[in-house]
């Protein structure tokens, strides 16, 4: 008997909430629904969260002779194609260098041997350290790199690990200067031309 009228109770209390609920959804429909549905915002392209298959910019995988604004090399409105071992500025004037524990300067997983700049325009360099071992960077003439004189010279100086940043900008006179870590016995290794373009 108890059991009986516990079944009836829960009967009664599943019908009332459904009736709720069914209120409160007709009187949505009634007056026209209040509800917005939203999709999720497309992930910008090259970030963690786009769709799967999709690849950030410049990592392995990606279209390798792309401009950064995805449009392939040499199709119009692309961008020309970096020389092997060229590196060129991404469409915001960021150029981005990861420094090894190997002594090397990579970009986009290759190693620079030079970087091409556009006279009159101002760069932001971004200088990761992956290697755990001290590097810098600094943009000055060969001999003076070579020497380690870099007390006037624009740049990074020495760090373990991270990211430095520092900002440049090209002149014609910049066609005669090299970018190098001038850590003692890294300049070799990690040194290339900067190539101005008008």
């Amino acid at each position: 008997m108890k059991i009986n009228a516990l079944s009836h109770a829960r009967a009664l209390l599943l019908a009332g909430v459904a009736s709720l609920v069914l209120a409160a959804c007709g009187s949505q429909g009634s007056a026209g629904s209040d509800w917005t549905v939203h999709p999720p915002e497309p992930a910008p392209s090259g970030s963690p969260g786009g769709s799967p298959g999709q690849s950030p910019a410049g990592s392995p995988g990606g279209s390798p002779a792309a401009s950064p604004g995805g449009t392939p090399a040499g199709s119009p409105g692309g961008s020309p194609a970096a020389s092997p071992g060229g590196s060129q500025a991404t469409g915001d004037g960021t150029i981005g260098l990861t420094e090894t524990m190997a002594v090397q300067i990579l970009r986009d997983g290759e190693q620079v041997s030079e970087i091409a700049l556009t006279e009159g325009e101002t760069y932001t360099f971004e200088i990761t350290n992956e290697g755990g071992l001290e590097h810098n960077f600094y943009i000055g003439p060969p001999e003076q790199l070579q020497a380690n004189d870099v007390a006037e010279l624009p740049g990074v100086p020495n760090f373990t690990d991270g990211t430095q940043a520092f900002e440049y900008t090209a002149t014609a006179e910049t066609a005669g200067l090299e970018f190098a870590c001038t850590v003692p016995g890294h300049y070799g290794p990690m040194h290339g031309a900067l190539v101005v373009e008008p």
